[in-house]
């Protein structure tokens, strides 16, 4: 009996010495190639010691996101950049990234990069149900399997066999249909529904009894589905947002949650104040729950006018000059108003 419980033992530690040696050869062979066809989050953990930035921007579309017509095509981080001189913002934003992501980014930042503050976008909309299946996720979730802190060999395995998050177009609206009916919210003045799901049913039964057109129609309901929802600590956003304030407390950064304005006129215009109202209720919770953590939380929500949003045929977090420019003064006045930044001067 022992003898065979030995000869078991030592093939385990054989097969354990043969993955450690194709991990260390995979590491040094095909690893670089694979993470840069496979992974691009990686290049941005990166970005801020090759640019040696004390400043970590981390955002998705809404910072680069311009109008053809403008003369200012700046970003947000540069307009930031340009309030700050005598610091070196870092540009980390990717289309359709969310608190997991950034989470994953910001871990993978090396320990001798100079950074002193990260600011981190909250996109309200990131919270829904729409958005957590989005058909841009899948993508990113295969990311991030190259993103996690595990041997190179073992991730390269998982992205062979689908060991990520996956669906097909049918079970992506199927989840999102299902989550919608779950998505509820705290009652609120002049709406009599209990679910995202029945108050999308309702201004699309609406609108088209008036014979409103299609894009009217699609612009509305989709408001709801994106902010008629109750955030709470049950939410994966919420769990990744905590995941960001222990890794940046580890890591002593001073860290800034910049919640972005919507456009609350037209929201209002086209679903009524109820809708505004729960936004807004969110809002105050992402303050009431991290302010006391010591997270420097820059609230932008109303900030914004319709006027200063460029898109017009579906909610996104686009801005005009105007609106990139006050985002960029509010976050500027908060960094140098902080006791606690005291970043690198550049």
């Amino acid at each position: 009996m022992k003898t065979t419980l030995k000869k078991i033992l030592l093939k385990f530690l054989l097969l354990f010495i043969v993955l450690v040696c194709l991990d260390i050869v995979y590491r040094h062979t095909l690893y670089s190639k694979d993470l840069q066809e496979n992974c691009t989050l990686m290049e941005r953990s990166l970005k801020p010691l090759e640019e040696n930035a004390d400043i970590a921007y981390l955002g998705e579309s809404s910072n680069h996101a311009v109008a053809e017509d403008e003369e200012d095509k700046r970003f947000i981080s540069d307009m930031l950049q340009d309030l700050l001189p005598n610091h070196r913002v870092c540009n980390m934003d990717k289309d359709a990234c969310h608190a997991g992501i950034y989470y994953d980014i910001l871990r993978n930042i090396p320990t001798n990069a100079p950074i002193r503050t990260a600011i981190v976008t909250v996109n309200i909309r990131s919270f829904s149900s729409e958005w957590i299946y989005s058909d841009l996720e899948v993508p990113l979730q295969k990311e991030q399997v190259f993103m996690r802190q595990a041997p190179a060999l073992y991730k390269r395995m998982l992205l062979s066999f689908k060991g990520y998050a996956h669906w097909s177009e049918q079970e992506r609206i199927i989840k999102v249909k299902k989550a919608l009916q779950r998505q509820r919210f705290d009652p609120v003045n002049g709406v009599s529904f209990a679910t995202a799901s029945e108050w999308d049913k309702a201004v699309c039964d609406s609108l088209t009894a008036i014979g409103s057109d299609e894009p009217t129609i699609s612009m509305a309901t989709h408001y709801v589905k994106a902010f008629a929802c109750k955030i709470d600590d049950k939410n994966p956003r919420i769990r990744d947002l905590d995941h960001i304030v222990k890794l940046c407390n580890k890591r002593g950064w001073h860290l800034i949650f910049l919640i972005l304005p919507d456009n609350e006129d037209q929201m209002k215009e086209m679903v009524g104040p109820g809708l505004v109202e729960i936004l807004r209720r969110n809002g105050t919770y992402i303050e009431q729950r991290y302010k006391p953590l010591g997270v420097s939380v820059i609230n932008c929500q109303g900030m914004v006018r319709d006027a200063d949003f460029r898109d017009r045929d579906f909610p996104t977090e686009h801005y005009r000059q105007a609106g990139r420019q006050a985002i960029a003064t509010a976050l500027a006045s908060a960094i140098k108003n902080s006791k606690r930044t005291n970043i690198k001067k550049g």
